[in-house]
């Protein structure tokens, strides 16, 4: 049995395989809106959970920039949910949070060999290291051949599950006039990309918002279906995917997971900007997809849930919960303000607030929303009710998460970046008990070599990185990455990993990788060759070259050059969260600049 979910324009589809038939349970789904207000996908987040019983469960991030009325998600699933517990909605928070515990990071640690010379001012450091409700009723038959299997809300959706009679020779066709039909925009091309899944057999889950709900309504889809192998249906993403989509997946189950028919990569570290790794290691990650053909996972990260304890739903929140649980407010409007300071930026909240609260004729909820102090007096809820739809629509969604991880004793977080003319096959993921965990905290040694010649500020240093290699630089260009280690391979091992074993080394750069920095280190100035005036006053070698990223690959900020903040003497590090929306940020690859790679032959 395989699963695979994908990411139509954006989505999950879950295809059950026969015992007969190789075939997959399969997370797939798309937005299909009007074409006038193009809907484009930034990234996509997932979560597949391994149930141990023959089911997966597939926790999805929905993102989506258009007006709420155009909104259509399309999932094609294996079969339609049986009770409230096969569907539900998540929270945006809780893959923050998840995103936040697993990013990678990479932390130089400052150790100094030898006395520099006296600075006049004090500049050298001293030391060293440093919920679902399906509706009632059964299926029901329509004339033209679609079947109503399930309806029902979720959250601020509006979901129903049809399926198409075999009989029909275009059941695609017949899928997109039901949903035109049924007020949803369909793309003139949606026939041909449901038509494969529609025609193995598979359901259609069509969700929209429910009338009143806005855009911000929208929220993470929780679905459990048959199945046991994960895999994303890329192929549909296609038709509205941004360049370079990033993909990010986190699989649970009982051992490390590894993609079974896209490569696995293991990145080189010398092209990571260690001072500021946040600045190309998106440019990296795809270049090194690009070197493998479009089709590859970075693992950042393999091991123990139990790292994730308390970390999506954490002590500080419950104890925030039940103190307003237990809360005695003066009056409504004090209650109003004391859970909008605890929730007001949680999803679901206004939604919660909304389906509980009155409001006066002359106030609209936007205004509400404008300015809540300004009309919190003018409120009128029931404390009881509101609190029971705080914890339906605000909390529940995050500790849902949170114990599907702890259920769990194993989880692996994979990362790609992919473009539409890449997304012709559908990743599948398995799970090998051989492997070994994968840290996300990357540590090397900076190491500044002193003598009584040169200023610290001065001084030559090497970076000695956990792959093995050695980088060297002048303490006086720290803060920009050389750009000449732009050029070096982006990946320093492929392989084909499988469901047991190491699997195949398809490519292995080490020596390549190990021979460029060596003729690059040459470049550089040794310990005790420069004196006062040299690498301070920019005489000193090439060792880095702060106006060469104009035409080295990657970004211009990233690659080749980026300038980040001062190392302190205990290490400095950092952590590969993005600096814009912290839920968009992993993901958009839309800073990238071109990237030049080299394509090899596969062993």
């Amino acid at each position: 049995m395989q699963t695979f979910i994908r990411g139509g324009t954006l989505g999950v589809a879950l295809w059950a395989q026969s015992a007969l038939l190789p075939s997959a349970a399969l997370a797939c789904g798309g937005f299909f809106c009007n074409q006038a207000q193009p809907v484009n996908q930034a990234a996509e987040g997932i979560v597949f959970a391994d149930n141990g019983d023959g089911t997966t469960t597939a926790v999805i991030q929905i993102r989506y920039q258009g007006p709420s009325k155009s909104f259509s998600w399309l999932l094609p699933i294996s079969s339609a949910p049986k009770s409230d517990a096969d569907i539900g909605i998540a929270s945006n928070l809780a893959f923050q949070r998840l995103q936040a515990a697993t990013n990678p990071s990479y932390r130089l640690n400052v150790k100094i060999e030898g006395t520099c010379r006296q600075e006049d001012r004090s500049f050298a450091p001293s030391g060293s290291g440093g919920a679902a409700s399906a509706a009632a009723g059964g299926p029901g038959i329509h004339d033209n051949g679609v079947t109503v299997e399930a309806s029902g809300v979720v959250g601020s959706f509006e979901w129903t599950v049809i399926s198409v009679d075999s009989s029909n020779a275009n059941p695609a066709d017949v899928a997109v006039a039901w949903l035109k039909d049924n007020g949803y925009d369909v793309p003139s091309g949606a026939p041909k990309l449901l038509g494969p899944y529609l025609e193995s057999g598979m359901h259609l889950l069509a969700l929209r918002l429910t009338k009143g709900a806005d855009s911000g309504s929208i929220r993470p889809i929780v679905l459990t279906y048959a199945g046991t192998q994960p895999s994303i249906p890329m192929k549909l993403t296609a038709v509205a995917a941004n360049a370079d989509m990033g993909v990010l997946t986190w699989v649970l189950g009982k051992s490390r997971s590894v993609p079974q028919n896209y490569l696995s990569l293991e990145l080189n570290e010398a092209r990571i900007n260690w001072f500021n790794a946040n600045s190309n290691y998106n440019s990296v990650v795809t270049a090194a997809a690009d070197d493998a053909g479009g089709q590859g996972f970075v693992t950042e990260f393999a091991g123990a849930t139990s790292a994730l304890e308390s970390q999506i739903w954490t002590a500080f929140d419950d104890q925030n919960w039940i103190q307003l649980e237990s809360a005695t407010p003066s009056s409504s409007s004090d209650f109003f303000l004391q859970a909008l300071a605890q929730y007001g930026q949680w999803d679901g909240f206004w939604d919660a607030t909304r389906s509980v609260v009155t409001l006066p004729a002359d106030l609209t909820f936007e205004q509400l929303q404008m300015c809540p102090s300004c009309h919190a007096a003018e409120l009128s809820f029931v404390t009881a009710r509101y609190l029971a739809e705080l914890e339906k629509t605000v909390i529940e969604p995050v500790k849902r998460v949170q114990t599907l991880i702890d259920a769990h004793p194993e989880i692996t977080r994979m990362y790609t970046t992919l473009s539409a003319d890449e997304m012709t096959l559908d990743p599948l993921f398995t799970f090998n008990p051989d492997l070994p965990a994968v840290n996300n905290q990357h540590s090397a040694d900076r190491i500044v070599e002193c003598n009584p010649n040169v200023y610290f500020s001065q001084a030559p240093w090497r970076i000695e990185l956990p792959q093995g290699g050695v980088i060297r630089g002048i303490s006086s260009q720290t803060g920009t990455w050389p750009a000449e280690l732009g050029k070096l391979p982006p990946n320093r091992v492929i392989v084909r990993a499988a469901a047991s074993g190491e699997g195949k080394v398809l490519e292995d750069n080490s020596g390549e990788i190990d021979a460029q920095l060596t003729t690059y280190n040459a470049t550089v100035p040794e310990a005790g060759t420069v004196g006062s005036g040299g690498a301070g006053s920019g005489g000193a070698g090439r060792g880095t070259n702060t106006d060469a990223g104009s035409n080295m690959p990657g970004d211009a900020a990233g690659e080749s050059g980026a300038t980040a903040a001062p190392l302190s003497a205990s290490g400095g590090g950092c952590s590969l969260a993005r600096r814009t929306n912290p839920l968009l940020a992993f993901f958009s690859a839309a800073a990238l600049g071109a990237l030049v790679v080299r394509r090899r032959r596969r062993l």
